[in-house]
């Protein structure tokens, strides 16, 4: 895979990851009266869905909470990023190594969101019996309103 290809994958997938953190930090802001301690409406709709055990749900919490962190880490830094372009694009000339510079800091920070990703989705895995896998893999495969009726 060429590396245009892999990073442009990479984006894509924080991207959607980036839209879903988006989506439970949305909940939590709207949700809050409601809220349990088990965490915002989204996790605990997710928890009764599986059927999870208080341990699962603690696993499953500290991931998408590490992993919102990550992504809003991810989120500033390409502000940074957006500056430092604005920057090269107004200097009289434009220097190359700056702007290699510039992108691979924002590279490495993708590569350590990937990273995390990939060791969240084993510590999920490894919590969850096969059933709740197995309905966790239906969810991401189709949504949660696969069998809301649609009406258009």
């Amino acid at each position: 895979m060429s590396p245009f290809a892999s990073g442009a994958l990479g984006a894509a997938t924080v991207l959607l990851l980036a839209g879903l953190v988006r989506n439970a930090v949305w909940h939590r802001r709207s949700w809050r009266r409601g809220m349990r301690r088990s965490g915002p409406f989204f996790l605990r709709r997710l928890y009764t869905r599986l059927g999870t055990r208080r341990e699962q749900e603690q696993v499953l919490s500290s991931e998408a909470d590490a992993l919102a962190k990550e992504l809003r880490a991810l989120r500033e830094d390409a502000h940074a990023l957006r500056a430092e372009v604005a920057d090269l694009i107004a200097a009289p000339a434009l220097d190359a190594a700056k702007v290699q510079a510039a992108i691979e800091a924002r590279l490495v920070r993708l590569d350590a969101v990937k990273i995390r990703l990939a060791g969240g989705l084993s510590r999920v895995h490894a919590a969850l019996d096969a059933a709740q896998r197995t309905e966790l893999a239906e969810l991401l495969r189709h949504g949660p309103h696969r069998f809301r009726a649609h009406v258009g």
